[in-house]
């Protein structure tokens, strides 16, 4: 398996994706994964402009770059945007297919997508209330997803990110909305962190239970009791029981790291709020070496 994380890991330290890629080097990855996360939100965001041209030349900069270093992007995620808190559905909805649009740009197979949540619909007696609620806010990605051939892959949360409301918890609950969807352009991703907090689960097993609809992971670990974003072995995530499960399953997709807050935190309003780059830099090459390490053990590591 080939090891990629987040840019999104360093959009705080830098002013555009292009820096942000660049800021890798050195840091052992050759694979990445573009963040769309907040492109409905952020501040004057080329993502919710009429005109095409801002963003198309983020993306193209960001490409540049990566050619330029010797990266390549294989996975993505599109903006955060849930219709069930509000927010100009037109625009945030252009935002998410543009996002699409911009992983055919840089040859991005798949890219990672929320579903829509609501406190109208609770977990787990109104999952079929969920799906049709989906059903046109999934179908309006999928149009760009057919357009441009891109996978879309719904996530997997927990009980304490959801607060009561239905989302996919497990392995079968995202079969089923896959299959409900029934559309060749949408597929799983599985998030280990999101799993491991909700402690029940047995992480080797819901992997199995995805088999070939998993496209993607998102690979990080926390204190079970909050989405920390960690990097493996420093929280609970039992990492054996991931890289077991994606290879008895035979996965295609990259070894995908959403270690974001991993030395990311920013505290106070001192010069010791955050770490500076070089430091960041040097936890994402031991992140980098956790992932090698995992998947060595495994003979599982594809440089």
């Amino acid at each position: 398996m080939k090891i990629a994380t987040t840019i999104g890991e360093l959009y705080n330290l830098v002013s555009t994706p292009a820096e942000a890629v660049r800021a890798y080097q050195g840091t052992g990855f050759k694979y990445l994964d573009y963040s769309f996360y907040y492109a409905h939100t952020d501040k004057d965001s080329p993502y919710m402009l009429d005109d095409d041209r801002a963003w198309k030349a983020e993306v193209e900069a960001a490409g540049a770059a990566a050619e330029e270093c010797g990266f390549k992007f294989v996975q993505a995620h599109a903006p955060g945007y849930n219709p069930g808190a509000g927010g100009d559905y037109s625009k945030c909805i252009r935002a998410m297919q543009r996002s699409v649009e911009a992983c055919s740009m840089l040859g991005i197979p798949v890219t990672v997508m929320h579903t829509s949540f609501s406190q109208e619909y609770k977990y787990p007696v109104d999952r079929d209330g969920y799906f049709e609620y989906n059903r046109k806010f999934v179908g309006d990605v999928l149009k760009a997803a057919e357009k441009f051939n891109v996978t879309l892959c719904i996530e997997n949360t927990s009980n304490g990110n959801a607060n009561g409301c239905y989302f996919p918890r497990t392995g079968a609950e995202m079969n089923d909305f896959i299959t409900y969807m029934n559309h060749p352009l949408l597929g799983a991703c599985w998030d280990t962190g999101h799993a491991a907090m909700d402690q029940k689960f047995d992480q080797y097993s819901e992997l199995k239970e995805l088999g070939s609809n998993l496209k993607a992971v998102h690979v990080h670990d926390n204190g079970i009791h909050s989405d920390q974003h960690l990097a493996p072995f420093c929280g609970k995530l039992q990492l054996d029981s991931i890289v077991k499960g994606l290879l008895d399953i035979d996965y295609k997709g990259s070894f995908t790291f959403e270690a974001d807050a991993f030395l990311c935190h920013c505290n106070g309003d001192g010069p010791l709020r955050q770490l500076p780059l070089e430091i960041r830099q040097a936890g994402l090459s031991l992140l980098y070496k956790i992932g090698k390490f995992a998947l060595e053990s495994y003979h599982a590591f594809e440089g």
